[in-house]
């Protein structure tokens, strides 16, 4: 029975000896995470398997990430506060833009977003529908700049340009009319 028990310990130790990493090795991939902003390490060679995790518990991360949700609220409350707001605001630009334009009659490809309408990927350049154009709805019609991203915004309806509501350049709103097409 003894020699049973000094087996035992016998085997784990060639496990222990088999190991490829020393401390002077660890502290480098340890300071090589901490200048790259690592948060985790994963090796396995010759049978020795080394994990190292720094900053935030990954598990906390993980946990605070399903309970986003909650902070999804916050966001979706705010398009119920943005659609509340430009209530009183579009009638208030619809009024001059009627009196300049009319109202659309047709069918419209409205604005999916807020910020700035372009007509054209530069200035000079085509732009990309024109009154008169057939857009289908892959047809990329404007650009609409919002937070230093460059949008394309496709015409998602088919029809002919009848009018473009919008001058280039100008800031639109969400679910504004962008251009009309034609009944």
């Amino acid at each position: 029975m003894a020699k049973r028990t000094t087996t035992k310990p016998v085997s784990p130790a060639p496990a222990a000896s088999a190991c490829t990493y020393d401390l002077k090795q660890i502290r480098e991939i340890v300071g090589l995470m901490a200048e790259n902003d690592l948060t985790y390490f994963h090796s396995e060679q010759k049978g020795s398997k080394l994990e190292l995790r720094r900053g935030s518990d990954l598990n906390t991360v993980k946990e605070l990430l399903q309970a986003m949700p909650v902070a999804a609220h916050a966001p979706a409350a705010a398009p119920a506060f943005m659609t509340a707001a430009p209530v009183s605001a579009p009638a208030a630009v619809a009024a001059p833009a009627a009196s300049v334009a009319g109202e659309p009659v047709g069918p419209t490809i409205n604005s999916p977003m807020v910020g700035t309408f372009y007509r054209s990927a530069a200035p000079g350049e085509k732009s990309f529908a024109n009154i008169g154009d057939v857009v289908d709805e892959n047809t990329n019609v404007c650009i609409i700049e919002a937070m230093k991203v460059m949008n394309e915004i496709k015409a998602e309806a088919r029809g002919t340009i009848a009018r473009v509501l919008v001058e280039d350049g100008k800031p639109v709103q969400y679910g504004q009319p962008l251009f009309e097409l034609k009944a």
